[in-house]
């Protein structure tokens, strides 16, 4: 089996899989798989900093394999441009003595570790190709009886001490011990600040995503995803000036939000003359959905998992662009009366996220709670969950599924965009105001087609949408613990497994 975008580091290197690339760094050794881009940092005395594996956006430009940059100094286990960085990238840094590993902003080029046995890697497979890896039962069992889909937050894995880097921390490997380096205590980011003029920093976030998506177009990689909802909206609006260039997609899934999805999309093209295409949704094997199981080391179970073929098939050897880390303009997990709250409770944490509540998981909930610094506001820790442990946890797995040597890339996953989302003032952010601002700064005429619903008669076929928007999010969280413990919810893959 082929392992595209994967990497390992060890004390040796990954010698068994044919044409990867390896790499020293002190007493470590780093192996790539091919497609992997391997970029350099230097300092201004040419100096090594910093490798880079991953695709990178950096000043406006799409990085390749064997470029370099110029940073000053490490700061928090990366180059001083770190926050500049745009894309699906892991960075490993050399301190003194010691090698320094940050994740990208939203680790969505996932690594996992194992600090007892001191090797790190892409999935627990490549783990397992270094040494043998034990399943956890615990973790399985913790967290059962969910949504139905299975992906492990909060760090987990399914496996007996292996763990996820999370985003905003740095892996030292004398030590083998995480810590978080963002936000740190009395730093930015524990809460909103009210000094921040709101319409300049939508211009900030605006040019921000149009210059990540003008880097890939001018690249070559012209095809992006759309949906009818916010987050493949914004990459449209950020594209005007070169949508003419550019391909737009919908894959056709035989379910009732994509159904939702086709129409809106197909009805966006028509209005605004967009060169848009939707794909038929091929179904997977038994034995191709078994290989992409495989491939994230059985750390996602869910829908993504059964587009596997499909990508495979209408492979555009291209990076499409998506809208993934784009919910965090939208406030996500936030509740209108959530003004008056000083404190979120871990079990408050596990409902909004839709995570099943036990002793295990409100434990681990506590731990990650506890080791956010004092005078975080509940604005921004909703917003750290959202990229810490949704984001990492979900998509960082995802990337190594499909059999693709080019990844899917956001232009949204970098750090300056976090945190001037961040800093945003918080009633401005809870009265839901960032999307349609945003959407006035790109393009004004694209945000008046409501998100996520149809329009005129449209809406008698969609009735179910209409209802369910109807419903405040904290109404609907509530409805959907409550019938969690029910069984209602089934594992999106069973249909292709039996």
């Amino acid at each position: 089996m082929e392992f595209p975008k994967q990497f390992a580091l060890a004390a040796r290197p990954l010698n068994q899989l044919s044409g990867w690339k390896h790499c020293q760094l002190q007493d470590w050794w780093l192996s790539v798989a091919r497609d992997v881009p391997v970029l350099k940092v230097f300092d201004e005395r040419g100096g090594l900093l910093s490798l880079l594996i991953g695709w990178v956006i950096f000043r406006g430009r799409l990085l390749h394999d064997g470029d370099s940059i110029t940073a000053h100094r490490i700061e928090h286990g990366a180059p001083d441009v770190f926050d500049e960085l745009c894309g699906r990238f892991v960075c490993f840094s050399v301190e003194g003595e010691e090698v320094l590993v940050r994740p990208d902003p939203a680790a969505m080029m996932g690594v996992v570790y194992n600090p007892g046995q001191q090797i790190l890697a892409s999935t627990p497979t490549m783990l397992s190709l270094l040494e043998e890896q034990q399943p956890d039962p615990e973790v399985r069992r913790a967290l059962s009886g969910g949504k139905g889909e299975v992906w492990f937050p909060l760090g987990l894995t399914p496996y007996l001490g292996v763990k996820r880097l999370l985003p905003n921390h740095t892996l030292g490997l004398n030590s083998w011990q995480a810590k978080r380096v963002f936000p740190l205590p009395g730093g930015e980011g524990r809460c909103g600040n009210p000094d921040v003029e709101p319409r300049q920093a939508i211009a900030r976030i605006g040019e921000l995503i149009r210059s990540n998506v003008k880097a890939l177009v001018d690249d070559g990689h012209r095809i992006a995803q759309l949906t009818g909802g916010r987050d493949s909206r914004i990459v449209l609006a950020a594209s005007r000036e070169w949508h003419q260039q550019m391909q737009f997609q919908t894959v056709v899934l035989d379910r009732y939000c994509c159904r939702l999805d086709c129409h809106i999309a197909a009805d966006i093209a028509r209005r605004f003359d967009l060169n848009y295409r939707q794909l038929p949704f091929l179904e997977p094997s038994k034995e191709e959905l078994a290989g992409w199981l495989h491939r994230v080391g059985y750390c996602v179970e869910d829908t993504v998992a059964s587009m596997g073929k499909t990508a495979r098939v209408h492979d555009s050897h291209s990076h499409e662009i998506n809208g993934t880390c784009g919910e965090a303009l939208r406030a996500p997990y936030w509740y209108t009366d959530d003004a008056r709250l000083t404190r979120l409770s871990s079990a408050g944490l596990l409902m909004r996220m839709g995570i099943v509540r036990n002793p295990y998981t409100l434990a681990l909930a506590e731990k990650w709670l506890a080791g956010l610094p004092e005078g975080m506001s509940v604005a921004n820790v909703l917003g750290l969950a959202y990229t810490e442990i949704r984001a990492a946890g979900w998509a960082g797995p995802t990337l190594y599924g499909h059999e693709l040597s080019l990844p899917s890339i956001s232009p949204f996953n970098c750090g300056d965009y976090y945190r001037e989302i961040l800093a945003l003032p918080e009633e401005y952010r809870g009265a839901k105001k960032v999307i349609p601002a945003l959407m006035d700064y790109l393009w004004p005429e694209l945000g008046r087609i409501p998100f996520n619903r149809a329009q005129g008669l449209g809406k008698l076929f969609f009735l179910r949408q209409e209802i369910r928007l109807a419903l405040s999010i904290k109404m609907r969280d509530r409805i959907k613990y409550l019938i969690q413990p029910l069984g209602l919810y089934k594992n999106p893959l069973r249909r292709y497994l039996t």
